[in-house]
C-alpha cells in the first residue's frame, strides 16, 4: 500500500496498532522511567521537580475595558476617584503593566502613572486626562 494513503493513520497499515506503534517502549517507558544512572540521575535531584524562571504575566489594561468595568477596578484597588478624575497608578498594581487601546464614545478623565501606548495617550489627552511618568 502506498505510504501517501496512510497519512493520518494511527496504525500505519499494521492492523490493530501492534508492533512498533504500541507499548510503553515507544514512548520511553511508563511513569518516571528513564531517571538514569550513569551520571544523569534526573529524579534524585531537586532541580528536576522545580520549574525555574517563571515570570509574571504582562497584562495590558484596555481603555474600553476600563470604561465598562470601572466599578470592579475600583474595588480591586487599580483605580480610585478623586476630584472628578480617576487615578490609575500602574506601579502599585501587579496585574497590569501598560494601558492601551482607546475609549469608545465619551471617555473618562484619567490621570495615569505608568506605561501608556501611543493610541491610548492620544485618547486620554483628548478627553482631558493627564499622563505622568
Amino acid at each position: 500500500m502506498k505510504s501517501r494513503k496512510l497519512r493520518g493513520s494511527s496504525t500505519a497499515g499494521r492492523g490493530a496498532g501492534k508492533r512498533s506503534r504500541s507499548g510503553a517502549g515507544s514512548r520511553g517507558g511508563r511513569g518516571r522511567a528513564g531517571g538514569g544512572k550513569r551520571g544523569q540521575q534526573k529524579f534524585s535531584s531537586v532541580k528536576f521537580y522545580i520549574k525555574e524562571g517563571k515570570q509574571a504575566k504582562k497584562i495590558p489594561l484596555n481603555l474600553s475595558y476600563l470604561q465598562t468595568h470601572i466599578d470592579e477596578l475600583k474595588k480591586e484597588g487599580v483605580a480610585e476617584e478623586r476630584e472628578g478624575k480617576i487615578y490609575i497608578d500602574l506601579n502599585k498594581t501587579k496585574d497590569y503593566t501598560k494601558i492601551c487601546g482607546s475609549f469608545k464614545g465619551n471617555g473618562l478623565k484619567l490621570v495615569v502613572n505608568g506605561k501608556v501606548s501611543e493610541k491610548a495617550k492620544a485618547s486620554i489627552l483628548e478627553n482631558g486626562g493627564e499622563i505622568k511618568g
